[in-house]
Parts: structure tokens; C-alpha cells; sequence
């Protein structure tokens, strides 16, 4: 696996999967659309960080591109990519170079992206915000997520450790966070260990903004993530931000960029 290949990123979490054609996407965005419809089942965005990574480890002119800068969901605002109808796959959007974002997307660009992400999708809930927090809150239970590795030929652990802290000092370990805590704005930090870099990489997960129908999640690595010697990202070198909004009594959007 190239350094190229390693590039990715959705929800500022950046990991390596082994996908690089339309087919194989599609792996992905079955996945995704399948964690939206059972939320008890595994971390909706964990899922989605599989499809916005399988957009980000091509450069296959295939995918979607857009002339227009992504514009994220807020009151009255179209994004950019559009939702799709229930049902649908979801849209995503991916922009080389970019050096500024859209309404509404809270990530400052410092320099050019080299690449950036866009995911919109709908999806089915029953329950209410404070279950999606409780989801995003289980951090260990991402240990659980495989892929299918099209270089090993096999299904494989997207991450060896997933593991909670108390603060950014990785032997601070401690249990999952509650809906609580993620619903209460203060930063959080996790340390996971995916099963292509090397060692625990360090990141941040803050809500930003939450009502009883929003919520809106931000995430950025806090420590360098490599390859071996080389080092792919500095830390603040990669970030996400996640919308998801209650539409009616259980349909939901989704919307995350990665930058």
C-alpha cells in the first residue's frame, strides 16, 4: 500500500481501505445505507466514514465532481451535494485543491485541501437524537466494523483498538462516553488503532451545535498518523464535521464533509 493510497477522511477520522472502483464503493454505500436503517447495530458514522473514505482512496475520474464549493445543510440552505430521496444511494462530492468551503461548514481551511469530501444521505429513525449520541458515544464498538480488503482478498478489521479517555493522554483510558457527554459540548477524546497505520492515533470528537431534531459533530486528529517513518497527516492535519437532522417523525438527513 502507497502513501497515496493511505489518503482518506470522513468525520476526521482517516483510515485505510483497500477501495478504489465504483463496484467496490458500492460495498461501502450498502453498508452505510444499511447502519442508517439499524442504528442498534453498529456506529452510523463509522459507516459513512467507510463510504467517504472509498471516495477519497480513488482518483478515478469516474466520481462525482463539482465546480461548485460544498455548501453544508443549515436553515433554509440548499447543500451541496443535494439530499437524495429515501431509498436512494447517498451523493457524494469530492473536490481536489479546494481552498475554501460553503455556507455553513464550520471547518477553516488553512491551506488548499488536497482532497475533500461530501456525503449526503436520508435515513430511517425511530428514536431520537439522544440515541444517535448514544451510538456515537460507543466508541469500542467500532472494533466490530470489517471490510473487504481487495489487496488481501479477505474480510479485515477496519480497527484493532477503539478505546474512550478522559484526556489526550492515551493511558487514560476509560469507558465509552454517554449520550450525555456527547450531547454536552465538551471536547472528548478517543485513541484508535486502525489495521494499516502504525500505533494509536489521537483525535478529538466535539458536538457542536444539538437540539431534539439536530446535531451537528466535529472531529479532528490531534496526533500525527503514519505509515511506518512517514508521517501522512500532522496533527490538525485532518477534520470532519456531521450534520444530521430530523425531517419528519423518522426520517433523518445526513450530511458530513471531510476535509
Amino acid at each position: 500500500m502507497t502513501v497515496a493510497e493511505y489518503k482518506a477522511g470522513n468525520i476526521g477520522i482517516r483510515k485505510s481501505l483497500d477501495l478504489g472502483t465504483p463496484s467496490e464503493v458500492s460495498f461501502c454505500i450498502q453498508l452505510a445505507a444499511a447502519s442508517m436503517t439499524h442504528l442498534s447495530r453498529t456506529n452510523i458514522f463509522s459507516c459513512f466514514l467507510c463510504l467517504g473514505l472509498a471516495a477519497l482512496f480513488t482518483s478515478n475520474d469516474s466520481w462525482s465532481q463539482s465546480d461548485l464549493m460544498p455548501v453544508c445543510p443549515g436553515a433554509n440552505i440548499d447543500p451541496n451535494p443535494a439530499f437524495p430521496e429515501l431509498g436512494q444511494d447517498p451523493e457524494f462530492v469530492v473536490w481536489h485543491n479546494l481552498s475554501s468551503l460553503g455556507k455553513n461548514c464550520v471547518i477553516q481551511i488553512q491551506t488548499a485541501a488536497q482532497m475533500t469530501v461530501a456525503v449526503a444521505a436520508h435515513f430511517t429513525h425511530s428514536g431520537t437524537v439522544g440515541d444517535i449520541a448514544a451510538k456515537i458515544g460507543e466508541v469500542s464498538a467500532i472494533e466490530d466494523l470489517t471490510y473487504w480488503s481487495v489487496t488481501d482478498k479477505d474480510w479485515r478489521r477496519l480497527f484493532s483498538k477503539a478505546i474512550a479517555l478522559d484526556s489526550p493522554d492515551t493511558k487514560s483510558v476509560r469507558s465509552d462516553f454517554t449520550a450525555q457527554e456527547v450531547l454536552s459540548g465538551d471536547v472528548m477524546y478517543v485513541a484508535q488503532n486502525d489495521t494499516r497505520s502504525w500505533g494509536l492515533n489521537l483525535y478529538s470528537y466535539r458536538t457542536i451545535d444539538s437540539s431534539p431534531r439536530h446535531l451537528v459533530f466535529h472531529s479532528e486528529n490531534l496526533s500525527p498518523i503514519k505509515l511506518g517513518p512517514v508521517t501522512l497527516f500532522e496533527p490538525l492535519g485532518t477534520q470532519s464535521i456531521v450534520f444530521v437532522t430530523q425531517v419528519s417523525k423518522s426520517l433523518w438527513s445526513y450530511y458530513s464533509l471531510a476535509v
